[in-house]
């Protein structure tokens, strides 16, 4: 698991938590009874998780109220509650947490089809939406380009949108997709500070869960929240 703390400059801090394999599965839609105690034994207080689809849907929860929140269809959530957590759910596609140093934070997942559709920007909007402060951003382990054979054209959908950055080949030669690149173009792009990119490769690294390498159906999480001074 990976640790990340974060002092904020009202007094308040952020929690990241990373998960890999030897955490559990963190899957979600299925009867896994032990699901909720492995997210208590993270953070102690109710979960907004998504139904993710690929898109680019951001949901402001303290809009919507957690329970309209969880479990909708969005692939990004909002909050300065320091009452609940946001997470995604990953096993290949690029976890990304975001925060402001006066406490907003966002928790987004981004597929190649959701960074086709704008999900990166989409959660920045929303947070400048409700800040003016300087926003951070934690990238999670996701698949790498030495391991996303990626077909030519979407990928020139993608380059022509992103610019070259997202062009990359396999570890066989083949056309891939630098999905992490086209993310971190984007938040240079928007003057966002990345504080931590874990580049690891969620297909080469047995550490984790992958679907596109192994098949596999279980999924890390990667939750973020507020803790008060």
């Amino acid at each position: 698991m990976r640790f990340v703390d974060r002092a904020l400059s009202n007094g308040r801090s952020i929690r990241v938590r990373s998960t890999d394999r030897s955490d559990g599965d963190f899957a979600v839609g299925g009867e896994d009874p032990n699901l909720d105690a492995r997210r208590r034994n993270l953070c102690d207080r109710p979960w907004v998780w998504l139904h993710q689809v690929h898109g680019a849907a951001c949901l402001d929860v303290d809009q919507l109220g957690i329970d309209a929140a969880t479990g909708a269809d969005a692939d990004a959530s909002v909050t300065s509650s320091d009452t609940v957590a946001l997470c995604v759910q990953t096993a290949d596609c690029l976890p990304m947490v975001l925060w402001s140093d006066d406490g907003i934070i966002a928790a987004v997942h981004i597929g190649w089809r959701g960074l086709e559709a704008g999900v990166v920007e989409a959660a920045l909007v929303a947070l400048r939406h409700r800040t003016s402060a300087q926003v951070h951003a934690f990238l999670g382990p996701s698949i790498g380009p030495e391991c996303y054979e990626f077909g030519v054209d979407e990928r020139h959908r993608l380059e022509e949108r992103f610019g070259n950055s997202v062009i990359g080949t396999t570890a066989t030669g083949a056309p891939a997709l630098d999905v992490r690149s086209a993310v971190r173009s984007e938040l240079e792009h928007h003057s966002v500070q990345i504080d931590i990119d874990d580049d690891r490769c969620t297909a080469c690294d047995g550490a984790f869960f992958s679907h596109r390498a192994r098949r596999e159906s279980e999924r890390q999480t990667t939750v973020v929240w507020i803790e008060q001074a």
